[in-house]
């Protein structure tokens, strides 16, 4: 098995990559345990445009409920489809 170079740049490096397979330093790497903070979830992304106004009154409520607007926005939503 080969030995990984030092680099004397990410350009350099990459040109190693471009030529090399990490199989080929199978016995330089190191098993590691990942760990994420949240789990991964499927989730979708929306965005919505709102005027100054309403997004500055939807602040006020979400600060009032002590949650962020977009959570705020999340339970209505939720709430709406559930009825």
């Amino acid at each position: 098995m080969g030995k990984i170079p030092i680099f004397k740049s990410f350009e350099e490096e990459a040109k190693f990559w471009d030529t090399h397979d990490t199989e080929e330093f199978t016995d330089e790497f190191e098993h590691v345990e990942v760990k994420f903070a949240r789990p991964l979830k499927h989730k979708w992304m929306l965005t919505i445009e709102l005027d100054e106004e309403t997004f500055n009154q939807m602040k006020k409520l979400a600060e009032g409920a002590g949650k962020e607007p977009s959570v705020l926005i999340r339970s209505w939503v939720l709430e709406h489809i559930k009825k």
